[in-house]
């Protein structure tokens, strides 16, 4: 066991690291219904070099050495007397049980923010995350807990001390941190991509059912009255601006034109205009007549689409090829 010496303020380590206190060397003080120790159990905590405090059986600290005070920032006279879990503030910034409760409760439940947990007969020790610390950045720890019983066994407190986690054990908690941090970001970068994929299927659609109202409204309100327009009386003139619009309206609800733009982006708009002629059966001399150029203009976009198209030299009919493009 580990018996504290607390007149000779020496201590031995025995295997079953039990803690004991000697109170008969304990002078109690009743003060405003709390109780408060002074001597040695008060200045026990001061020999130790790591962070130290400890509790009476009511969970109220009687002591909080200078080590702990520089780790946290609150001096003693603040943290000395008080209870419902105080102690808890300065490390997790709110109050609740913490290690030295358990301790004190003789518990083997894990709070969530504990890596780990191990007993060793009526001592607990803990990897710790103290969020609080270091203006918010936190630190990681070990803590050590044990009851506190007097020579009849009965429970009279409990002691916590804590050391900062360096070295290999930092590498493991930054790597469990990591560890962490990468499978949430990628649970969000499925939920994302899922829901990616849902926009993109909706856009889908409604791109869709845009064309189809698109369709729609110029077959029903646009197309018959251009059929009228080609049987009143038209001069030569007023035929071809006739059919040139309905040619630029049959593009608009054919997919040709935008599957042939999109297929090969170096094509020019007249290109593409040309293109849609060719494939109706048009002729150059009729093309040209229909834009207003002079057929060898025609021959020229003729070339050049061979050549775009990737049939230049070849025994491959123009029409024929751009009839099969649809």
């Amino acid at each position: 066991m580990l018996v504290l010496g607390l007149n000779q303020k020496s201590f031995q380590v025995e295997p079953d690291c039990e803690v004991r206190s000697d109170v008969s060397s304990l002078k109690l003080m009743h003060y405003s219904g709390s109780t408060y120790c002074r001597g040695p159990v008060m200045n026990f905590a001061a020999f130790f070099p790591d962070p130290t405090y400890i509790i009476d059986d009511k969970s109220r600290v009687i002591a909080w050495n200078r080590a702990i005070e520089e780790m946290t920032g609150v001096r003693k006279e603040r943290m000395i007397g008080k209870g419902d879990y105080a102690y808890a503030v300065p490390f997790y910034g709110e109050p609740g049980p913490v290690l030295i409760d358990l301790a004190l409760a003789c518990s083997d439940q894990k709070p969530e923010h504990y890596d780990s947990l191990e007993r060793v007969g009526h001592t607990l020790t803990a990897e710790i995350r103290f969020p609080n610390l270091f203006g918010g950045k936190g630190i990681y720890v070990w803590a050590t807990a044990s009851p506190l019983f007097d020579p009849q066994g009965g429970l009279i407190g409990a002691i916590e001390t804590i050391r900062t986690v360096t070295g290999s054990n930092l590498v493991k908690h930054y790597s469990i941190q990591t560890e962490k941090d990468l499978l949430v970001n990628a649970n969000q970068l499925r939920e994302i991509n899922m829901a990616l994929k849902v926009l993109l299927k909706r856009r889908e659609a409604d791109k869709q059912d845009l064309d189809k109202r698109i369709m729609s409204n110029v077959r029903v309100m646009v197309l018959p009255h251009l059929d009228k327009l080609k049987k009143s009386r038209l001069d030569q003139n007023q035929k071809k601006y006739v059919y040139i619009l309905e040619s630029a309206l049959q593009e608009v609800l054919s997919p040709f034109s935008s599957s042939l733009g999109s297929s090969f982006h170096n094509l020019t708009l007249t290109e593409i205009q040309v293109a849609n002629f060719i494939r109706d059966g048009k002729t150059s001399k009729e093309i040209a007549d229909i834009l207003n150029v002079a057929e060898k203009t025609i021959e020229v976009h003729r070339y050049n689409l061979r050549m775009k198209l990737g049939i230049k030299n070849k025994k491959i009919n123009l029409r024929s090829y751009l009839l099969s493009l649809e």
